[in-house]
């Protein structure tokens, strides 16, 4: 079959009105059946993989990205025309098999139905890997209708090693599973129980890299277009006295040391979850959220940036966090304070009023990171970050993206010599925190 050459297609006449990047030509005159599109955030996976998508798609993303009905608009905006069903992940982990069979399936922000660990159960007296619940419902969807299509899309595939083998799993590729574990994972001992771990050494990366481009497209937005400088600067800040004399009480306090390395970092962001007893009545006491805020640093450094840039996003990890940010913020400045959590109703109004103004801040919880932009704003803090290395490699992205490139500040405060630094520099290394404090 003759390759098309992208430069002499026609696209002005298939698709008129419509400015696609190279890359997103050369996916689509490949046309390929089935394949991933690992681009980074920004480049722009929804287009392609729309027009490549044929007869009934069935799309499966993210709740909120169904609630925005990115996929309904992006159809309607490039005049696609395409007969698309839209279902949100926890929708399609209940009611799969349920779902008729569609000529086309795209699994939108794929990495969160890649959910297979390298440790194993029974079932029948037989060793099988350990696997989420979405992950199950993927591949038995799949293997039960068999797509015409069946297109993965994702800037974060590989947060673990695991994940590649669950897409060729997928993919409908019989790759031997404790073989795979043995080639990208090693044994420890926690304990008494052994776990295991990602191998990290040069080698193994690059074999496992090899081994997700033959399954897809991959590559960062600097890869296909003249990203301007993106400046990153760590800023490490200083307990404040109160929260020194909170963590040392912490410590001669709570026995657990995994419960005391975690409040100890929330202690480090100004806030220390509790509860507390309160009488109802003289017959009646009652068990109520006992929240503990700290006046810290973070908070002085973030106000210093909101008054040097006109839009300013935040992310923080602890609910609690985000509302004294907000409120601090909110008797210093003299502009919009937007804050989006987990319990925010229509995020995507907040993201589209946030990019209305010509001056505010919106602080957001770190693990909502995906399925929005926001590039009117040029400087992103991480106040705090997640465990999970996704909802940082996502999140950086939401202010920078292939049609608004400009240079960006990312600051991410850090408090040294404690759990906080140590998050940091886990996640910065591309590896989830949870997978450290499991070994310490």
């Amino acid at each position: 079959m003759e390759t098309l050459d992208i430069k002499k297609y026609p696209w002005e006449i298939e698709f008129p009105g419509i400015n696609f990047y190279d890359i997103q030509k050369q996916i689509i005159v490949d046309d390929k059946l089935m394949f991933g599109i690992f681009l980074g955030t920004g480049v722009g996976k929804t287009l392609p993989t729309l027009v490549l998508g044929q007869g009934r798609i069935l799309v499966v993303c993210p709740k909120q990205q169904k609630l925005d009905e990115t996929w309904q608009n992006n159809n309607l905006k490039f005049h696609l025309e395409k007969d698309v069903t839209v279902v949100s992940k926890e929708e399609f982990r209940r009611d799969w098999d349920k779902l008729d069979r569609f000529d086309t399936v795209i699994f939108d922000e794929g990495h969160n139905m890649l959910g297979v660990l390298p440790e194993t159960r029974q079932r029948k007296k037989i060793s099988i890997p350990k696997t989420s619940q979405i992950f199950e419902a993927a591949l038995s969807y799949i293997q039960k209708h068999k797509p015409t299509r069946f297109y993965i899309a994702t800037a974060t595939p590989v947060s673990k090693p695991m994940n590649v083998w669950a897409i060729a799993k997928l993919f409908g590729k019989d790759w031997d599973f404790f073989k795979f574990r043995s080639t990208f994972y090693f044994p420890a001992m926690m304990g008494r129980r052994q776990i295991w771990l990602p191998r990290k050494d040069e080698a193994t990366q690059q074999r496992l890299a090899l081994a997700l481009q033959k399954m897809g497209y991959t590559g960062g937005l600097s890869d296909f277009m003249d990203v301007p400088d993106q400046t990153i600067i760590t800023v490490n800040v200083a307990l404040s006295e109160d929260q020194k004399r909170a963590i040392k009480t912490l410590e001669e306090q709570e026995a657990d040391p995994m419960v005391r390395r975690a409040r100890i970092r929330t202690i480090e962001n100004g806030v220390l979850y509790g509860k507390k007893i309160e009488k109802v009545s003289d017959k009646e006491d009652k068990m109520v959220k006992d929240t503990v805020l700290f006046k810290n640093g973070k908070l002085d450094y973030i106000l210093e940036r909101a008054q040097e840039f006109p839009k300013l996003f935040v992310f923080a990890a602890y609910t609690a966090q985000v509302n004294m940010i907000a409120e601090f913020l909110e008797k210093k400045l003299d502009c919009p304070i937007m804050t989006v959590t987990g319990q925010s109703k229509d995020r995507g109004t907040i993201f589209g009023d946030f990019e209305k103004l010509d001056r505010g801040v919106i602080i957001v919880a770190a693990q909502i990171c995906e399925g929005y932009r926001t590039p009117s704003a040029a400087c992103m803090i991480f106040a705090s970050k997640s465990n999970r290395f996704v909802h940082f490699d996502q999140g950086k992205g939401r202010i920078l993206d292939g049609q608004h490139l400009k240079k960006n500040l990312y600051i991410h405060l850090v408090v040294p010599d404690g759990p906080d630094e140590d998050c940091h520099n886990s996640i910065m290394g591309g590896a989830d925190f949870q997978e450290k404090l499991s070994v310490l």
